[in-house]
């Protein structure tokens, strides 16, 4: 499908549901090359913004949680987890938490279909979160980097 067309129907939902701009959305949610793959456009774009959003949100908390409850499994995680005290390990958890609860919010909308006034709410308010969120992410990411880098030398 045609970015231009997919561009298009998606700023008529922004616009319509005072989202977060195109562009803001599209470099942290990749909705234009999500929705090129595909044949033809989803007959409901604000539920493929918010699906698209939690997939992200829940890519991230896929990775806290390997830094607060690893497995045991996994030598790695294991790593990536030792770069952090229980002190730090509190913090990780709020922001697991946080984003879990975005993830939760979520599903409500698969189960109630049509509320596009509420799903619209859901999507400003928990992006804003989120991008406030993700200097934590960052730092902590970084904190993961350097503890490699020792092990690494």
């Amino acid at each position: 499908m045609e970015a231009e067309i997919i561009k298009e129907a998606l700023a008529k939902v922004i616009e319509k549901h005072n989202l977060p701009e195109l562009k803001v959305l599209d470099r942290e949610l990749e909705m234009v090359d999500m929705l090129s793959e595909r044949r033809e456009l989803p007959q409901d774009i604000l539920a493929a913004i918010r699906r698209r959003f939690t997939e992200v949100v829940y890519s991230w908390i896929n990775f806290v949680h390997s830094l607060v409850v690893p497995s045991p499994q996994s030598l790695i995680v294991n790593k990536d987890a030792e770069a952090f005290d229980e002190k730090e390990k509190d913090s990780v958890y709020k922001v697991m938490a946080a984003l879990a609860k975005m993830t939760r919010e979520s599903a409500y909308f698969e189960i109630e279909k049509g509320q596009k006034k509420e799903e619209a709410k859901f999507i400003r308010e928990n992006f804003s979160k989120f991008m406030e969120l993700k200097k934590k992410l960052a730092e902590f990411n970084i904190k993961v980097v350097e503890h490699w880098k020792k092990e690494a030398s």
